[in-house]
């Protein structure tokens, strides 16, 4: 099988996993460089980025047998355009369908990005927008959007281009890659003091029970635009099982084998972190502990402490040189993943604060007493079990 996946979700990236798990390799398509950073690196996947118009399409897959269509449901342009390009050279096309969500007695429902536009332009006071940056301009007709919405959007510089030229600005553009819990969608409510959230019908995996559920909470409502159109298709389990012949499973699951625990002698050995944040600073901390010779870059630093030197600038390429190891550690996903492309081609270990799938060792929770070390790492991103483990471990050490 020649396949081909084309991915703007986060189900095609769960969908790369498992085949890359069961040793089946694909190509995968993604239409931006935000879209390639975000794809780990895996065993048996080619990354290609760009978008194809039809013709394109048509020429790009001559040389493929099947097509899994993981695009957005939003992207209907797209999904007929490969549809149109399987059915004219015979290849099997396998669409990714979301389940829809049934929404709810307090959930505005509207047909179309205008309509939900319309509709704010009908009431009065703050909307969080999160229905991505390419569904802006048809906000800029609501009346005092420039100080009435605030508009949610991945990290990627085309976006906040655009966004910015739109009007989008300063506190009122966020710019985050999810996913976002209820508590983080919760705080993003009350920070901006919004009334509503518009968001489309994404499904579970899109987040959209995290954001019905933190409307709740904060008393916001939900305007939330429906689907372009139903499809028939297979779900992300079925897909992968077709595709494999094996059960879909997460890449990180606590049925993997556990991790070794391998303990190294970090004294003098050159420790890059890149980022600056609060995660940053408490593993260059950490890291001293052991000795090492710790470099911290970043243009922002929350917190300095003793014996680690600092670079206040952007992360670029080559500041890996000499490394021992490194920690990508910064809240964009985008640089995070130029430091593992750096990390994995000079093999460098590497440890990722927001992408386990590209870490080379997990980073742990340090357990230190008078004569004995130990290190906790969860399982299935059970980060209080390990926690718990750790404040347990500490107690028996200092009664050593």
């Amino acid at each position: 099988m020649n396949l081909a996946v084309f991915s703007g979700t986060s189900d095609g990236r769960r969908l790369c996993g498992h085949l890359s798990a069961c040793g089946v390799p694909a190509t995968v398509c993604v239409a931006t460089d935000y879209g390639g950073a975000v794809m780990p690196a895996m065993s048996g996947i080619t990354v290609r980025e760009g978008r194809l118009d039809r013709d394109e399409m048509t020429r790009f897959l001559r040389d493929f047998d099947t097509v899994a269509d993981a695009t957005h449901p939003y992207a209907v342009l797209v999904s007929d355009n490969l549809r149109a390009s399987c059915e004219e050279l015979g290849i099997r096309y396998l669409r990714l369908v979301r389940p829809a969500s049934g929404g709810g007695e307090t959930v505005l429902r509207v047909e179309t990005t205008r309509a939900a536009a319309e509709l704010l332009n009908k009431l009065t006071g703050n909307a969080l927008l999160t229905t991505g940056s390419k569904e802006l301009r048809e906000f800029t007709a609501v009346r005092d959007y420039k100080t009435r919405l605030f508009a949610r959007i991945l990290p990627d510089a085309d976006g906040v281009k655009k966004a910015s030229e739109l009007g989008f600005s300063g506190k009122q553009l966020i710019c985050m890659q999810g996913p976002f819990s209820r508590e983080l969608n919760a705080a993003t409510l009350r920070a901006v003091n919004a009334e509503y959230i518009v968001t489309k019908d994404t499904g579970g995996a899109g987040g959209l029970p995290e954001k019905l559920a933190a409307a709740e909470e904060t008393g916001a409502r939900v305007i939330l635009i429906s689907r372009p159109r139903e499809e028939r298709g297979y779900t992300l389990a079925e897909l992968a099982e077709l595709l494999t012949g094996a059960e879909f499973t997460e890449r990180e699951s606590v049925s993997a084998p556990p991790r070794f625990p391998m303990f190294v002698q970090l004294a003098g050995e050159r420790c890059v972190i890149i980022g600056g944040g609060a995660v940053a600073c408490r593993r260059a901390a950490v890291l001293r502990t052991y000795g090492a010779a710790v470099t911290l870059i970043a243009p922002e630093i929350r917190e300095k402490a003793g014996g680690v030197s600092y670079i206040e600038r952007e992360y670029r390429e080559n500041d890996l040189d000499g490394a021992f190891l490194a920690v990508a550690a910064t809240n964009s996903r985008e640089v995070n993943a130029a430091v593992t492309r750096e990390a994995r081609e000079r093999g460098i270990a590497l440890s990722v604060a927001d992408a386990p799938e590209d870490c080379t060792f997990w980073f742990p929770a340090s357990c230190v007493g008078e004569t004995v070390s130990a290190g906790v790492v969860s399982r299935g991103g059970d980060h209080a079990a390990a926690a718990e483990a750790a404040r347990r471990i500490r107690e028996v050490l200092s009664s050593l």
